[in-house]
């Protein structure tokens, strides 16, 4: 008996699926995480024409997320039609995907959810004298109802993937599924400033944005302290706009949470363009740095295909070459017609080029470094560990041909001579050769520990007023990092109040901050802890790191040959001083031996 007879006496094999099972298939594509829902209802309210939309999150979106708007509403006979599959008002005929100007189009969405969670939809068309309600489960809906409704719609999702176990346990946390959340909004926020937005956790209010221009939007969401700083853009070039707001070369992060690229109202993602934005900022970026930017492309929507993938964040465009040039060159003129760029002087490019070989000058003292202060002495215990491993590595007095000891002056004590190389390494003698300590890794590795012991403790430790309070408007997402973190920030000497929104007023510093740098260390503990995986690190140690390394001495920082012995003695009292709480080493050695071979 042949394969086909088998298969025939068996029964059949390919069965078409339930509508509901498809439904869920379908669910795995759109309805990644309570983030996708959120996008997806947005994005309706928006085609909708809604001029504001409110967005209500309870347990990350896990137990409910509520969308409500203005906009035109649904008909009492349409509304059964929106949650099944490939209904859509946005497009009727083939010809309309070549030119689509909508956010939505496929018609998936709302099955897909409704067959996940628990949906329930109020709404009133603009031409309805009275609204309707529509309740479904897992899929299932019931009979529409008339109600009292105001122009508009609300629909809210609970208990999102409650039938689909398997999903809901790969979630998140509340807070990693907000954060999600707010960066989904924010995308939207930044399109659509001719919208007003608000956003409700646990029933408090985390943000409101009412109308405004652009440039309005683009400084209440990146915050002040960043918006100040952006650079406008406006270039047209054959029917085709680019606009919005770019960083200087100066102004950088170490994520690209602050990247946002919009096409005609839409937010995308488009790795050829946004690489064309890093060529326009030419050698000014390092490996690991990501400017800032906020900007919008406005073109013939036949132009263009947004209809590649599920979530349609990417598109294809049939003039990406075109695009790549006018994005690259955009950059790269506006950078240098507002002297952002730096210019290359052929005059003492040598020197400008191999920073010089120095020596920390010792006749500043502790004053090389002002305004740091010291509040780790090395004592008692400590003290213990520094002499065994200082004794370990730099030997006695007798250290023969390897190195000689200089007395400290005054108590007959051995004292090493440190010094300092391109303002990076500090170089010491050892009784085996050459030892190298890399300045900002070893400082790092003293204030972790230090700091981690401070969390630890369990009690705050009481910072230094400042004279001037500093306000400072956070970011949305850095604001929601700020909240969950606060707690940890008061234990190592922060002491920080809510102002008003996402506007904080910093009151006490840890007495270890570099005085002018107040502001900055908080955005840059905030931008560290938000960029380190979560599951690498403990709360407190992701606190404590990013602590330490933003406020460690600085490559390039000169440090005086007291600073240095100082540097050393409390490296050696960590308990792991050689290697960086990021794990590279802080210290290297090189044997005699290994150097004599460097001559042969």
């Amino acid at each position: 008996m042949n394969t086909q007879s088998k298969m025939t006496s068996a029964g059949n094999f390919i069965n078409i699926l339930p509508e509901n099972l498809a439904n869920k298939i379908a669910a795995g594509e759109v309805v990644e995480r309570p983030a996708s829902v959120v996008k997806e209802l947005v994005e309706n309210a928006i085609d909708a024409g809604a001029g504001q939309i409110k967005v209500f999150i309870s347990e990350g979106g896990k137990k409910l997320i509520q969308v409500v708007d203005d906009g035109q509403g649904i008909t009492q006979a349409d509304l059964p039609l929106a949650f099944e599959r490939h209904a859509t008002s946005k497009i009727k005929t083939g010809k309309d995907l070549d030119a689509i100007g909508t956010l939505g189009f496929r018609g998936e969405a709302l099955p897909s959810i409704a067959s996940v969670a628990r949906v329930e939809i109020k709404t009133r068309h603009k031409n309805d004298a009275i609204g309707s309600i529509l309740r479904i489960e897992g899929g299932k809906k019931a009979p529409v109802k008339h109600i009292a409704y105001n122009k508009g719609t609300s629909l809210s999702v609970q208990q999102l993937f409650f039938n689909t176990p398997a999903r809901r346990k790969f979630m998140k946390s509340d807070t990693a599924e907000n954060q999600r959340i707010i960066s989904t909004l924010k995308r939207f926020v930044l399109a659509c400033p001719d919208i007003s937005f608000e956003l409700w956790i646990e029933g408090k209010q985390y943000f409101s944005f009412k109308k405004g221009t652009l440039k309005e939007r683009v400084m209440d969401v990146f915050g002040h302290e960043i918006g100040d700083r952006l650079i406008e853009m406006d270039h047209s070039l054959a029917g085709v706009r680019l606009y919005g707001y770019i960083s200087p070369p100066d102004l950088k992060r170490k994520s690209r949470s602050h990247q946002h690229l919009f096409l005609n109202g839409r937010p995308i993602q488009d790795r050829s363009l946004s690489y064309a934005i890093y060529q326009g900022y030419g050698e000014t970026l390092k490996e690991g740095e990501h400017p800032l930017f906020c900007l919008y492309l406005t073109l013939d929507p036949s132009q263009v295909d947004v209809n590649i993938h599920p979530t349609k964040m990417q598109v294809r465009f049939s003039n990406d070459r075109s695009l790549y040039y006018m994005f690259l060159n955009s950059v790269s003129r506006l950078l240098n017609e507002t002297g952002a760029l730096p210019t290359i002087s052929l005059e003492g490019s040598a020197q400008a080029a191999v920073p010089a070989h120095t020596v920390a000058d010792e006749k500043k003292g502790a004053d090389g470094n002002r305004g740091r202060q010291d509040p780790f002495p090395v004592t008692g215990r400590k003290r213990k560990n520094v002499n065994q491993l200082s004794l370990a590595y730099f030997g006695g007095q007798d250290t023969g041909e390897a190195g000689k000891t200089v007395p400290q002056h005054g108590d007959g004590k051995e004292h090493h001579r440190f010094w300092q190389l391109h303002g990076r390494y500090i170089l010491s003698e050892i009784k085996s050769g050459l030892v190298i300590i890399d300045q900002h890794l070893a400082h790092a590795r003293i204030l972790y520990e230090n700091t981690l012991a401070r969390l630890n403790a369990g009690q705050p430790s009481g910072g230094q007023k400042l004279l001037f309070p500093q306000k400072i408007t956070l970011a949305l997402d850095d604001f929601l990092v700020f909240k969950d973190i606060n707690s940890y920030l008061e234990k190592i000497g922060f002491l920080v109040r809510v102002f008003s929104g996402n506007t904080i007023v910093i009151e006490e510093m840890p007495a270890d901050v570099k005085i002018g740098r107040e502001s900055q260390i908080l955005l840059d503990i905030i931008d560290y802890y938000k960029n380190v995986p979560h599951g690498q690190m403990h709360h407190t140690e992701r606190i404590a790191a990013a602590f330490a390394f933003k406020n460690a001495y600085k490559p390039g920082e000169v440090l005086s040959e007291p600073q240095m012995h100082a540097l050393v003695d409390q490296l050696f009292a960590c308990e792991t001083p050689f290697y960086a709480p990021n794990g590279k080493p802080a210290i290297i050695s090189m044997d005699i031996e290994e150097l004599k071979a460097k001559f042969r």
